[in-house]
């Protein structure tokens, strides 16, 4: 599997056609690829894909031009292009563990994302993405370890519209229920507050 896969999935999304255009007929050579593809459906896919998809392309979206067109699918409940987007190059065994929840959070509108239970580190437990007003926010609760490498743990962690990654700390929970009341607490602070 590779990025390129990923990205070219990305770069439908961005340029409305994803769902839209039937495939091209395929050559001898794109058929081997489409076989190659679906044995990769029944295989778990590489960390680095899964981490460019929940790191890179879940926020490059939200932060983009594009940002509300994604932001307003998921939230309206049309997941389908999003699930499209990724069931490609990670495959429906993947895709088939992405569970989505949306609500209002006093001033905030929230897509709830929960991912396929995590096998590495720091791939992303659940990720929230947040509409306030025009401003949108990208909120993640990441698998990983303790310093001490004494138990497992999760860490809530967010990325910036200018892609810096901030990381507020451990965590003793991996559950959508506690992420979603610690988020609860993040966005009723005030701006400056912000953890």
């Amino acid at each position: 599997m590779k990025r390129t896969t990923l990205l070219r999935g990305f770069r439908f999304f961005l340029f409305g056609t994803l769902a839209l255009t039937a495939p091209a007929p395929l050559s001898a050579t794109g058929q081997a690829e489409q076989n190659g593809a679906a044995q990769q459906n029944a295989t778990k896919p590489a960390p680095e894909d899964i981490y460019t998809l929940q790191h890179q392309l879940l926020p490059g979206i939200l932060f983009s031009d594009k940002g509300s067109l994604l932001f307003n699918d998921l939230f309206s409940g049309k997941t389908a292009p999003f699930i499209a987007m990724v069931q490609e190059p990670l495959g429906t065994r993947y895709t088939s563990g992405i569970g989505f929840s949306r609500e209002h959070l006093d001033n905030s509108d929230v897509v709830l994302i929960s991912f396929a239970p995590p096998f590495t580190e720091p791939n992303c437990l659940h990720a929230a993405l947040v509409r306030q007003g025009d401003t949108f926010r990208y909120i993640t609760l990441e698998f990983g370890n303790t310093v001490e490498k004494v138990r497992s743990t999760a860490f809530l962690c967010e990325w910036t519209p200018d892609f810096r990654h901030i990381n507020y700390g451990a965590r003793n929970y991996d559950d959508l229920k506690s992420f979603r009341s610690e988020l609860l607490t993040i966005l009723r602070k005030p701006a400056k507050d912000k953890p």
